[in-house]
């Protein structure tokens, strides 16, 4: 595989054999007149998001305006042309230039915690497959970026997308990738979130976090559960915020509290798994009960929990999330919710391609939700009386 290159005519970053190493909101609102924009207003206003602020859209939906203007709403191209008129806002004629060009190419951007475990989760590998399989049959190519929280790397995935090098990015992280002061919404490429918002105004093709969570914890209810533990991710990330939400929210209707639950700091890994389960092990005060939203942290759980000594489910129920293909293999499989990895993959793809072809979407069509399943496994029970 082919490492980091520092040139565009390189490739960018690799995984696997099958990838090449290496916003769209068009939302009305009212016309923009002389009157809004004040002399000092139209001094301070030099960027593509202040236009975009004036107007009421996001910055790729402005920058498409000016780049591709056929592929906009004639009554936003007309308000977002007479805002630029009003500001003095002047384009980057050599970026639009670039991007006149297509590459034919798709960027996927992920963020992994570090150069640990792995360049990608168990969870993100069958859906990336589906993502590729989906683009090469419309006739893409696929380059994974993999940020690992580098900026060095964020810089250079803005950079590549800035360069005109692809004609799309589907976003797998919970943020809009930035670069010395430049969003890489500014490039005006159609976008797509993947399981987690990246910013409000992107499609978005995921589940239903808060209900997926919920489901778990009636689960763990209905077997008798009152004593309850929860394996969080990053407190700034969407996925945790929307999964501890619904869990607690279901607890507290059953009349137990949020600060009754033990929380477990993670980050999705398998190596923060193994260090929660230490610490349950050592409480002689553990709960019966243990959420862990991703399939990677409960299974490093459980390892630690059964080398301490007690047994799955008998002294501890265990529930992950993801529905990862190792989880079936746990003795006992682990009971998950299960993601439909390979639609979710398939939807950002067809989603993408709709937009990199200038369709427009409808609002109903720009957030595409599948169903989750919560899959019974081996390692829930009832609490020992």
């Amino acid at each position: 595989m082919q490492s980091f290159a520092s040139s565009f005519d390189k490739p960018f970053f690799c995984v696997q054999e099958k990838f090449m190493s290496i916003d769209d909101s068009t939302g009305a609102g009212d016309a923009v007149k002389s009157a809004d924009v004040q002399p000092a207003a139209r001094r301070r206003v030099t960027k593509i998001e202040d236009v975009a602020a004036l107007v009421g859209v996001s910055a790729s939906t402005v920058s498409r305006a000016l780049a591709r203007p056929e592929r906009v709403l004639p009554e936003t191209r007309a308000r977002i042309l007479e805002a630029v008129r009003l500001t003095g806002y002047t384009p980057n004629p050599a970026a639009r230039t670039l991007r006149a060009a297509r590459s034919m190419n798709v960027l996927v951007v992920l963020s992994s915690p570090s150069h640990g475990e792995s360049m990608v989760s168990a969870f993100f590998n069958e859906l990336l497959m589906a993502v590729d399989l989906t683009l090469s049959d419309a006739g893409y190519g696929v380059l994974l970026g993999n940020l690992y929280q580098s900026a060095e790397r964020e810089e250079r995935v803005v950079n590549l997308v800035a360069a005109g090098q692809v004609d799309g990015v589907l976003l797998m992280l919970s943020r809009m990738p930035k670069a010395s002061g430049r969003s890489l919404a500014e490039s005006g490429v159609p976008m797509v979130s993947v399981t987690t918002p990246a910013a409000p105004d992107l499609p978005l093709v995921a589940i239903n976090e808060e209900a997926a969570a919920a489901a778990v914890a009636r689960h763990l209810l209905a077997l008798g559960h009152r004593r309850f533990g929860y394996l969080g991710g990053p407190a700034n990330h969407a996925i945790e915020q929307h999964r501890c939400a619904g869990f607690m929210a279901t607890l507290a209707e059953a009349g137990i509290s949020a600060d009754s639950v033990v929380r477990y700091p993670g980050d999705f890994r398998v190596s923060s798994g193994r260090r929660a389960g230490q610490a349950f092990v050592a409480d002689p005060a553990r709960p019966s009960a243990v959420f862990a939203i991703s399939d990677e942290m409960a299974i490093g759980f459980m390892k630690e929990v059964r080398q301490g000594g007690l047994s799955v489910p008998a002294d501890l129920s265990l529930v992950g999330f993801d529905g990862i293909p190792f989880a079936e293999f746990c003795e006992p499989p682990l009971t998950t919710v299960r993601q439909p990895r390979e639609l979710i993959g398939r939807g950002a793809a067809e989603l993408l391609v709709a937009l990199m072809q200038g369709t427009e979407l409808a609002a109903e069509q720009r957030s595409v939700r599948f169903e989750a399943e919560l899959w019974l496994g081996g390692t829930t029970a009832p609490p020992r009386t």
